[in-house]
């Protein structure tokens, strides 16, 4: 097994509470892994473990035989991480110190927005500079801060690479591939 049980425990319970601050409720497990399915290439979703928020704890409803991990995180937008970007996810969430390794997220079926300027804003307001993406992938970890040339202001274009939370110790890399 590539992945110990007990790091992947380590790192899926705590992007568990990220998933269940908007879980995808009222999907059966059937239409779940359909919609987890638009998150990645069909080569990663196949072979991935797909976990999902249930009754405040990880269900696994397949176990994958590759590194990925793939969720649906917000009410109907799946993505899916490889072993880095769950610990990146894990930092972001309890407000850690973020991994040095570089991750990689699918979100192929794009996102409902987010905070360009707070990491964890749940609503747009009128100065949080909310972004809505749509079909990307997303580089986290200490390289993606170290890629010159993209936006890293509040509001670039969300249809170009930018910088998201910049400044922030979460910045990542956001590429819109469509």
């Amino acid at each position: 097994m590539r992945m110990m049980l007990a790091a992947t425990c380590f790192v899926l319970v705590p992007v568990g509470v990220w998933a269940q601050l908007t879980p995808a409720r009222g999907l059966s497990d059937e239409d779940y892994l359909k919609r987890v399915a638009l998150a990645a290439p069909t080569q990663v979703v196949n072979d991935a473990t797909i976990v999902r928020m249930e009754n405040g704890a990880m269900k696994t409803l397949k176990q994958g035989t590759n590194q990925w991990t793939c969720m649906v995180a917000d009410p109907g937008v799946p993505m899916c991480m490889d072993p880095n970007a769950m610990e990146w996810a894990h930092a972001w969430q309890t407000h850690g110190q973020p991994t040095t390794k570089t991750g990689f997220i699918y979100m192929l079926a794009g996102d409902t927005g987010a905070s360009n300027t707070d990491p964890w804003a749940s609503k747009k307001t009128p100065d949080n500079h909310w972004l809505q993406t749509g079909s990307h992938v997303m580089i986290v970890g200490a390289a993606a801060s170290t890629m010159a040339g993209y936006p890293r202001n509040s509001d670039p274009d969300p249809t170009k690479p930018y910088v998201m939370w910049p400044g922030s110790p979460y910045e990542h890399l956001m590429i819109p591939v469509k």
